[in-house]
């Protein structure tokens, strides 16, 4: 295994820095697949801070991590020669703890993916996102996926909401249509083809009558419960999100509509 401690470095400060990760990336290529794992496995987790875990999360953790270590300490007791080299001997641990640090990320990342604010792991979740967002480099895919990141704030807010979390669950309808806005200015400043603007377009009309009901029951909810405020704010909310994502939607069909302008045959006779 080789060591990536000083690339996966270079990028977590090209990241810091805001400079593109793309360049770091192509020094290592034959490490580039493991440098992407390992930072949407961890980049942002060690700057989170150490999450308050429940006791028994911790334990849990621990105990994996510890075993998978151990098992991995004795297959290469086993397997290798009594005269090992100090310095393999210290790949194989290395190589020992990696693995339990990536196991107890993808234990601390499948525990928090229901998590909600407030929770002990909610931003080990919103870490893992952000992750996401910085290791995707295709425009058409990093604007589905903050797309994807808008409707699971809804879904937590309607979680929320349904726990009687009525503040909470404002304030991440807030967030909703926050992460829509950010979706649209992406859309704006990127250079998408034909094709890519094509499906965002298709993208967005399937997702779009999956939400408005999703607000709509949501907002019949809360008017039913006597909470008229509430509702209206949060189909105050849906409306503005409505009009963001139709000017989305203008941007990326007039957008494909020149490119594909562009590519039409010049009539016969005309200027050459």
């Amino acid at each position: 295994m080789p060591d990536l401690s000083r690339p996966l470095q270079e990028c977590l400060e090209a990241m810091d820095e805001k400079r593109n990760l793309q360049d770091v990336l192509r020094r290592y290529p034959a490490d580039r697949n493991e440098l992407v794992t390992l930072l949407r496995l961890s980049v942002d987790l060690g700057g989170l801070g150490a999450p308050t875990a429940d006791p028994a999360f911790r334990l849990r953790a621990r105990n994996r991590m510890l075993a998978s270590a151990a098992a991995r300490h004795r297959r290469w007791r086993w397997h290798l020669p009594v005269a090992v080299p100090r310095p393999v001997a210290r790949l194989a641990l290395a190589g020992a703890c990696l693995a339990a640090l990536m196991l107890a990320s993808l234990t601390a990342a499948a525990a928090s993916a229901n998590s909600l604010p407030g929770d002990p792991l909610y931003a080990i979740k919103l870490g893992i996102e952000r992750a996401q967002l910085a290791t995707t480099f295709d425009s058409g895919a990093r604007a589905r996926l903050q797309l994807h990141f808008a409707d699971v704030r809804l879904d937590e807010a309607q979680h929320l909401f349904a726990l009687g979390r009525v503040q909470d669950g404002v304030r991440l309808m807030d967030q909703y249509d926050s992460a829509v806005t950010q979706f649209d200015r992406s859309i704006a400043a990127s250079a998408l083809d034909t094709r890519t603007a094509e499906d965002l377009a298709r993208f967005m009309d399937d997702r779009a009558a999956r939400a408005d009901a999703s607000v709509k029951r949501l907002a019949g909810s809360l008017a039913a419960s006597g909470d008229q405020d509430t509702a209206a704010a949060v189909s105050r909310t849906q409306s503005h999100v409505d009009q963001t994502l139709r000017g989305s939607k203008r941007d990326l069909q007039a957008r494909s509509g020149s490119q594909s302008g562009d590519h039409q045959p010049k009539p016969a006779g005309g200027d050459q």
